[in-house]
């Protein structure tokens, strides 16, 4: 489904794009612009990598591109996250394309939850009483405050490792590069270009993941008749194992490129923590939102049920429903029976908007990051 028709609003990496020129230079050569974040990423990694290996060169006379498999590896992992990126964009806005309307008005006053958690995502862009997808806030993925809370985070976390470890952070690479080079690579380009693109596919991640199951609660944006049984909210379920994928997958490059750089290493007092709260996180971001969604579908039931019940009840001279109500017609007969096959149907709605197979996938992934920083560690020793 084409992103036009939801209207996402656009992603850092794609407003600086079109700011410096790069949109146009896209629709010029391939007659469209979505290719403008690339044609960004291959000129920031091109000047970040090549370009200043090359100036290296002339201060040491030694070409780090080529001494440090690091360097070669991000050459082709830094487009593939803003590949991710932009995919995890489409994903969002073809699952919010297919969510359901909110027309059931038997859910509309469900309980959101904790006052003070509440508040809490109200301040990050869940709309408080929002009376369907039109005012959902659904076009953005991630607000402004989620995503500078995220930079800061990560910002903080690299100043921390400068300030702690300059020698081992960035001593191996003025080694290779000279101190100029090293200093534009480390105070420049990763934390005002290449941080803020990681940051912002993190917040993408807590906004498809953490925000989008409140905002479809406090919609009431829910399907009983949705003949496959998940409610209508199957095309979300789809979406958060296709994001937490991702996230994993980018785990995975981050350990690969501490397994290959130089100054770097998967094991140190930095990377193992790290990679062990990414793990965890990443566990956190596709499990919490099923059981969020559990909730939501959970007590969604039980409120339609009991509305389904109380218009049994107003059938016939006595409150009683089926199978102790006794029609008095045909007609009251009928009208129990369907209002039971009614109930029998919002009770056997899945109450978790996914299947086996995609916990398996999920599952899967979530190996990638450790196997692959193994694998690639014993390459290096005993074959390289």
């Amino acid at each position: 489904m084409p992103e036009s028709q939801v209207g996402l609003d656009d992603l850092w990496i794609e407003h600086i794009s079109r700011v410096i020129g790069f949109e146009t230079v896209s629709k010029r050569l391939t007659g469209t612009s979505r290719w403008a974040p690339f044609l960004f990423i291959v000129v920031v990694i091109g000047l970040h990598l090549p370009v200043l290996s090359f100036v290296g060169w002339l201060q040491t006379g030694r070409l780090s591109i080529a001494e440090n498999p690091g360097e070669i590896f991000q050459v082709i992992a830094w487009p593939a996250v803003v590949w991710m990126l932009l995919r995890t964009k489409r994903k969002y806005a073809e699952a919010v394309q297919d969510l359901p309307d909110a027309i059931d008005e038997d859910i509309r006053d469900l309980d959101s939850g904790w006052e003070p958690v509440s508040r809490l995502l109200t301040i990050a862009g869940v709309p408080a009483n929002p009376s369907g997808k039109t005012d959902a806030n659904l076009n953005e993925i991630s607000s402004p405050l989620v995503r500078y809370s995220v930079l800061c985070a990560g910002l903080a976390f690299y100043g921390w490792q400068l300030l702690t470890n300059p020698a081992g952070l960035v001593g191996p690479v003025a080694d290779l590069t000279g101190p100029v080079v090293a200093t534009v690579r480390f105070y420049l380009i990763i934390p005002f270009v290449l941080y803020p693109i990681g940051a912002e596919f993190l917040a993408v991640v807590i906004g498809a993941l953490v925000l989008l199951p409140f905002k479809i609660r406090r919609a009431g944006l829910i399907d009983f008749s949705d003949p496959h049984g998940f409610a209508g909210l199957e095309p979300a379920g789809e979406m958060f194992k296709n994001v937490s994928v991702s996230y994993f997958i980018l785990l995975t490059l981050f350990m690969l490129f501490q397994t290959v750089a130089v100054g770097a290493s998967p094991m140190d007092q930095f990377s193992l923590p790290l990679l062990l709260a990414g793990l965890l996180v990443g566990l956190i971001l596709f499990f919490g939102p099923m059981l969020w969604m559990k909730s939501f579908i959970n007590a969604a039931k039980h409120i339609k049920i009991e509305a389904l019940a109380e218009q049994s009840r107003e059938v016939g001279a006595t409150e009683d429903i089926f199978p102790y109500a006794e029609p008095e017609s045909v007609e009251d007969a009928n009208q129990y029976t369907y209002n039971h096959i009614r109930m029998q149907r919002v009770e056997m709605a899945s109450e978790f908007p996914l299947n086996i197979t995609m916990i398996q996938e999920v599952l899967f992934a979530l190996l990638l990051p450790y196997v692959t920083s193994l694998a690639f560690d014993f390459v290096l020793q005993n074959y390289v």
